[in-house]
């Protein structure tokens, strides 16, 4: 006599985990965003159900992992979203870095002000605040950090020369 059909439900979980822990840890290295800890649970006989622990990661990398996560939602959501349809917009955190592609500026989020979201310049008393379409605001990636952290020591050089 085979297998029972519950020990090949358990085979298919625990080989699903394995798989998905795989991915999620290649995934994960090419965002240079390491899981070192990642590891498959093995399958619960209560549950039936088989996991991916992602084991403990330094507070930069889960705060790499948020951004990742942060920027695939959106693009899955433009994706998935019908031509002409409306969306949802993922509103920044306070104070979180952004980037106005309308501007080709990045900024900081304050608030959202009616239809429009209220950013300031990253250098303290560089400029005035600027309304901007929330349509046309992303998350700051690495390279717009980059971008907002030169700007940063530009002005505190400039201060210090003055």
């Amino acid at each position: 006599m085979g297998d029972s059909h519950l020990a090949r439900l358990h085979r298919e979980q625990q080989k699903h985990a394995e798989e998905a822990c795989a991915d999620l840890g290649a995934a994960a290295r090419e965002a240079g965003c390491p899981l070192p800890d990642l590891a498959v649970v093995p399958v619960d006989p209560a549950t039936g159900v088989a996991g991916v622990d992602l084991g403990v990661i330094e507070p930069k990398m889960a705060d790499r992992l948020a951004e990742i996560i942060r920027a695939g939602v959106d693009t899955l959501a433009a994706e998935d979203r019908p031509a002409g349809s409306v969306s949802l917009i993922r509103v920044p955190h306070g104070e979180e870095l952004v980037l106005d592609r309308e501007r080709d500026q990045v900024g900081v989020f304050k608030r959202a002000e009616g239809d429009r979201w209220v950013l300031a310049p990253v250098v303290i008393g560089s400029g005035p605040e600027w309304l901007a379409d929330p349509l046309k605001v992303r998350p700051a990636e690495p390279s717009d950090r980059v971008r907002a952290e030169a700007a940063r020591a530009n002005a505190q050089s400039v201060q210090r020369v003055s």
